[in-house]
């Protein structure tokens, strides 16, 4: 008698941002699925342009896993980190130029999920999007096969609300990572080159060495790179708050350097701080969220 063969166990696969979506989707994986805890994968891509607190809680979360019976959570590294690849690309990405999802998330979780696949698994990706959060994921449905990961994409927050969100957290005894108290609307990056003029300028008062740290990174660029490549694009700001000149094939242009957004964040009535910065003051429709829809860095 030919023995049977036996398949590789399916995976349940999640990626961790550090943000409060795909924790949410962690949640939902170990509290509310009904799956085997022993199928999960969590994993974190460090993409090298996080805050010390979101590392910290990726550790927590970690924790967290191995406490309900799962792996601990895998970390994934790009080829490059956020720095190297800015510049091997002669610059920073922009919105019109978001190749920073793509390489530093997307290409090291599909990496990772093909080798499971190869390997003979049946591997279902669990994504933290949510339709109030632009419309654009507002046509996204629930389950459907994804041709970037070459499986099934799962979506179970598609419907929940950020206040939902927020509550399952809180059902569950999980923190937020820390950032969110500080008025924070997203933690991928820190800062996001998607980032609010509201988030600048919150973190140049509670985060100044961030500040520091980008502008020694433009510092860096010159010479053989791409001596426009501020972190924020020209148009961020108005052009009186652009304070550098480079020379261009169509004559000089004036670009912003980081100081200059800071300096901006700081004026006109949508830089006004609130007091106190709280989670509460967060509403979907006003949260930029990332423009590749991919949900990997919520």
């Amino acid at each position: 008698m030919i023995p049977k063969r036996t398949l590789p166990p399916a995976v349940n696969y999640c990626g961790l941002s550090g943000g409060k979506d795909s924790a949410r989707v962690m949640l939902w994986l170990i509290h509310e699925s009904g799956l085997p805890r022993e199928s999960m994968r969590f994993t974190f891509c460090d993409t090298g342009n996080e805050h010390q607190f979101t590392y910290d809680h990726v550790v927590l979360l970690s924790r967290y896993v191995v406490e309900h019976g799962c792996a601990p959570v895998v970390t994934l590294h790009p080829e490059r980190d956020f720095y190297e690849l800015a510049k091997w690309k002669k610059r920073f990405p922009s919105r019109k130029a978001r190749f920073c999802t793509q390489f530093l998330k997307v290409i090291p979780s599909r990496e990772d999920v093909q080798k499971l696949i190869w390997a003979g698994h049946e591997v279902i990706v669990h994504s933290g999007v949510r339709s109030g959060e632009s419309p654009d994921r507002a046509k996204l449905v629930e389950r459907e096969f994804s041709d970037m990961f070459g499986c099934e994409v799962n979506r179970p927050i598609l419907r929940e609300t950020l206040a939902d969100v927020i509550a399952a957290h809180a059902k569950y005894g999980l923190p937020l990572n820390p950032l969110y108290g500080y008025g924070c609307t997203r933690v991928g990056c820190f800062p996001c080159i998607n980032s609010k003029k509201s988030e600048i300028k919150l973190i140049s008062i509670h985060f100044p060495e961030r500040i520091d740290m980008l502008e020694a990174q433009e510092g860096k660029f010159g010479g053989e790179t791409n001596d426009i490549s501020t972190f924020f694009a020209r148009k961020t700001v108005p052009l009186r708050f652009r304070s550098k000149t480079v020379q261009t094939r169509k004559g000089p242009m004036k670009v912003a350097t980081i100081r200059d957004v800071v300096r901006w964040s700081h004026t006109g009535k949508r830089a006004r701080e609130k007091q106190p910065y709280l989670l509460a003051d967060f509403d979907d429709d006003a949260t930029l969220v990332c423009p590749s829809g991919s949900g990997m860095c919520e």
